[in-house]
């Protein structure tokens, strides 16, 4: 376990080099879309450095147990506050497929191109 954790260190700090390194050299950072994080509430973003942030996945207040995300259970990062059209978290649909693997799956998140519409939570814009 104490491997992970170093492993999981790493990454969040390779991450936040690599934006660091961006802004010093200020490049604009754009969107930030963060898919099926784990232990996502251990981290948090700073809004401001983006034009948006949205976090996809299982809503671990609401969605029952047996189809929220096990690979990576699901919190949410901290400092993503919901504001429209700028950050805030979209979560799995209804009809789409969810469970202890299925929740994790990037490839169950094509509902975040092809069912999200303009003006809803976590709508991606297409490139001009």
């Amino acid at each position: 376990m104490k491997q992970l954790e170093n492993i999981m260190k790493i990454e969040i700090k390779q991450i936040s080099y690599i934006v660091d390194v961006l802004r010093s050299a200020n490049i604009p950072l754009g969107c930030f879309y963060i898919i099926a994080p784990e232990n996502a509430c251990s981290g948090e973003v700073n809004i401001s450095d983006w034009d948006e942030v949205w976090q996809y996945g299982t809503n671990e207040q609401k969605t029952p147990a047996w189809l929220q995300d096990g690979v990576a259970p699901q919190c949410g990062v901290n400092n993503l506050y919901d504001i429209p059209n700028k950050s805030g978290r979209a979560y799995i649909p209804d009809n789409e497929p969810q469970g202890f693997v299925e929740s994790h799956s990037i490839d169950n998140y094509k509902w975040v191109f092809t069912k999200l519409k303009n003006g809803q939570d976590g709508y991606v814009n297409p490139r001009k």
